[in-house]
């Protein structure tokens, strides 16, 4: 039997609306996409621009820094400010004062505060946080909250107190003295992450290596550990960056001798009649371990889920 038209017009006037509703649908998700791109390449120009101007900074005379309009482009590099903090170079100004060598000699010291600091809390902080994600027991609750208030207390307010002590005991001006205080920061914090990290990993794993004959801690260091590689690793870069970056302490305890750590020395050259481009490739060089730190544990950090803490908590 043919159909009325009325029946074929109101047919092909849905299927008009269904293309069209379909339509408004795929623009609003491309539109959707591209403010997210737009977003993304904002925030990245947002972060990287003032480090690209620092790089080429460090590699400029002063007249190309202040000229007008800037260059983003450098028109005449030169290695010749890190040749000089490197002691590779003639003698200039700064190395006659000695802040090149000492520089050096901070960033030295960094690096010997900075891994240990890491090594250390993500250890202790592993075993912690896994009891404290993974098991039940009396006072949990008031353990956990006790690590929060810890967090709480401003570091500057132990500054005199640690400068008592650490002087009566001879830490003072030691690379020990700065990893114990840096690990009573970073410890709680790391601990605080890592609890969470490790009671989100399925509990089920652990309990067939058990049944296949682990003992709790085989069955942590065999299993459990690599399954939180990601958070682990993200915890360890997090435990060198706050040693890293530390200032005050390394200021009051360990400026001027030999344990004295990079942020300190970098602050001297701001009270020095010291040139821009000379502090910039400093601060440049200041970024290389953190950068190598974060290169070197990237496919761990790629793979990290964020976990709040407090989900355990019960």
């Amino acid at each position: 039997m043919p159909q009325h038209p009325r029946a074929n017009v109101h047919y092909a006037s849905h299927h008009h609306d269904i293309f069209h509703s379909s339509q408004q649908k795929a623009c609003r998700l491309r539109l959707h996409g591209a403010l997210k791109y737009l977003a993304v390449l904002l925030l990245i120009l947002w972060s990287v621009l003032p480090l690209y101007w620092l790089l080429n900074m460090s590699v400029m005379y002063n007249p190309e820094i202040f000229s007008k309009p800037p260059s983003l482009i450098v028109q005449q590099p030169t290695l010749e400010w890190y040749q000089e903090l490197l002691g590779l170079g003639q003698i200039g100004e700064l190395s006659y004062h000695g802040h090149g060598p000492e520089l050096m000699k901070g960033m030295q010291n960094s690096i010997l505060v900075a891994i240990p600091v890491m090594v250390i809390t993500v250890a202790v902080s592993s075993i912690v946080g896994y009891a404290l994600g993974r098991f039940r027991f009396r006072f949990k609750n008031a353990l956990v909250f006790a690590i929060l208030i810890t967090m709480a207390v401003p570091p500057i307010s132990t500054l005199i107190p640690y400068f008592e002590l650490w002087q009566a005991m001879g830490l003072a001006g030691t690379h020990v003295g700065l990893i114990l205080i840096y690990l009573t920061q970073t410890i709680p914090l790391i601990m605080w992450v890592l609890m969470g990290f490790f009671a989100t990993l399925p509990a089920e794993i652990e309990k067939a290596a058990r049944v296949d004959g682990c003992t709790r801690f085989m069955a942590f260091r065999k299993v459990i550990f690599p399954m939180a590689a990601p958070g682990i690793a993200s915890a360890g870069i997090i435990a060198f960056l706050i040693s890293w970056n530390e200032f005050i302490f390394a200021l009051i305890l360990n400026a001027g001798t030999a344990a004295g750590t990079l942020p300190p020395a970098l602050s001297g050259l701001f009270f020095q009649d010291t040139p821009i481009p000379t502090m910039s490739a400093a601060l440049v060089l200041s970024f290389i371990p953190p950068i190598i730190m974060a290169l070197i544990l990237q496919r761990y950090i790629t793979q990290l889920k964020i976990v709040d803490p407090v989900t355990v908590v019960v």
